[in-house]
């Protein structure tokens, strides 16, 4: 691009004028003013290829040519001028430039952030248009194929859909009084657009975050808003089961319950893909954690679960290690049960789990309602000689453990050198144990680092110590002729 076409606010109120200094006899005759941008409009009079530019951007709704032009140079000028307010139907087809959709983004949008969509302009557009459209699309009026056109349009542009709410139906019908002949209205169950039909239409998706629920309340708000039927998970199990790129999908901060995560888990299932799997702040309870644990059971490339505050108990956490610990399960990794009331029991599951699976690195008891007893127990267990675990990273903040169990930790990281990370704040530690804690996992985890980098300056070595390497480094002595022709040497490797 030649010039940036729009420019900031923060520096168009850098360089504006105060009224005290316009009022300035030295500023009533400047004629030469930078902070305005139309100062010379009148007393420059635009090249004729400039007047043809306009007047192709003032008719290219009708007409909408860009490729046709002759040079780059004219087609960089149409897209600096050309409005930031057309139909996406026009634009995302004929536009490539991301120039055009970063102006066509800042112009929509206040707060951009392209990392967040793989650095593309164009991609952030796509994507948070959709969610747009989605977040107030009324079910009661969704039309399967009068959506499939606007779906089908950004289809290859989006990887990442983030809902934050979704408008519910308000369906009504009538009942019959008993006490009188007139009949009430009673609201029906509240379904959402069916998320079966809509997802499909992305084969290039590979997050989703979804929020059921409302994030903005007016004067017709209603509790009933929060709420979704079992018919809207299981339209999203099987829109989940036929996105095949699917890895990440997070439900969180909605009534989520047993039946509605197993309808979910049902669809889910059956896309091995999936590697994380979000579904904090909901209501599981015990009977939705027994459904995550079979799932966890039948699903082989899961790697990341978080149940994070949903008032799992000791026999949710019991469904949860037993589907863990089947063969057909999955090889977790991270496990967060942050903020769900463990207790004595629940600790006594997360220890058989830590004996016995050998693939978890990452796990999270913080604030879970756990005791000394509790601390204790989990130490010994670290401490035992019993856990075949490669690395760990542990969570164990806010709970009241106290000072004995500080000093059993304490020992635990010291001597287990796959403890790369501990976390004890809020556990009532004494300052010594914090400290001793903190220093021997930071040991730990650059122990491991130089064991790994020691590795992988070996298995380099060996490569070129190779036989294979060694016959390459040989130089043949005068007169004498190569081992091998280039082309074996070539067929060789």
């Amino acid at each position: 691009m030649r010039i940036p076409h729009t420019i900031s606010r923060n520096v168009v109120a850098a360089y504006r004028c105060s009224p005290e200094t316009s009022l300035l006899p030295q500023e009533q005759g400047r004629t030469l003013r930078a902070e305005d941008a139309s100062w010379d409009d009148d007393g420059v009079i635009p090249d004729l290829k400039i007047l043809a530019l306009r007047t192709i951007v003032s008719a290219w709704r009708d007409n909408p040519v860009l490729a046709d032009l002759p040079t780059c140079a004219d087609r960089d000028a149409l897209l600096e001028t050309l409005p930031t307010d057309l139909p996406i139907e026009l634009t995302i087809p004929r536009i490539e430039d991301e120039f055009y959709w970063e102006r066509a983004a800042k112009a929509r949008w206040e707060h951009n952030d392209p990392g967040e969509h793989g650095g593309s302009w164009r991609r952030l557009y796509c994507e948070r248009h959709l969610a747009e459209y989605l977040e107030t699309l009324q079910p009661n009026y969704f039309e399967p194929q009068r959506e499939y056109d606007k779906l089908t349009l950004l289809k290859n542009h989006i990887h990442v859909i983030r809902l934050r709410s979704l408008v519910p139906t308000k369906k009504q019908t009538k009942r019959d009084n008993e006490e009188s002949d007139e009949s009430i209205l009673e609201e029906d169950v509240a379904h959402h657009i069916p998320m079966a039909v809509v997802l499909p239409q992305f084969p290039h998706l590979t997050e989703i975050y979804l929020n059921f629920g409302m994030i903005y309340m007016n004067d017709g708000f209603e509790w009933r808003d929060f709420e979704f039927s079992l018919e809207d998970c299981l339209s999203l199990g099987e829109g989940i089961k036929a996105s095949p790129k699917l890895k990440k999908f997070s439900l969180t901060r909605s009534n989520l319950d047993q039946p509605r995560v197993a309808a979910i888990l049902q669809g889910m299932v059956s896309n091995d893909n999936i590697e994380e799997l979000d579904l904090s702040h909901c209501k599981l309870m015990d009977n939705g954690a027994h459904a995550v644990g079979a799932f966890l059971s039948m699903h082989r490339k899961l790697r990341i679960l978080h149940l994070a505050n949903n008032n799992i108990g000791p026999n949710g956490v019991s469904g949860i290690v037993h589907g863990l610990m089947k063969a057909s399960s999955t090889a977790l990794k991270n496990l967060d049960l942050r903020l769900n009331p463990l207790e004595n029991e629940g600790t006594n599951h997360i220890c058989a789990l830590l004996v016995r699976i050998k693939t978890l690195e990452t796990l999270n008891i913080s604030g879970c309602e756990l005791g000394p007893e509790d601390g204790i127990a989990l130490a010994d267990v670290l401490s035992s000689g019993c856990v075949e675990l490669e690395v760990l990273s542990l969570d164990v903040s806010n709970n009241n453990f106290g000072f004995t169990a500080g000093e059993s930790f304490e020992a635990a990281v010291s001597s287990c050198p796959y403890i790369i990370h501990l976390d004890g704040r809020m556990c009532n530690f004494s300052k010594e144990s914090e400290c001793s804690i903190t220093e021997s996992a930071h040991r730990n985890k650059q122990n491991m680092k130089k064991e790994k980098d020691k590795t992988a300056f070996f298995q380099s070595s060996n490569v070129y110590n190779s036989p294979s390497a060694k016959n390459l480094q040989q130089q043949p002595e005068v007169g004498s002729s190569f081992p091998a022709e280039p082309k074996d040497i070539v067929q060789r490797f």
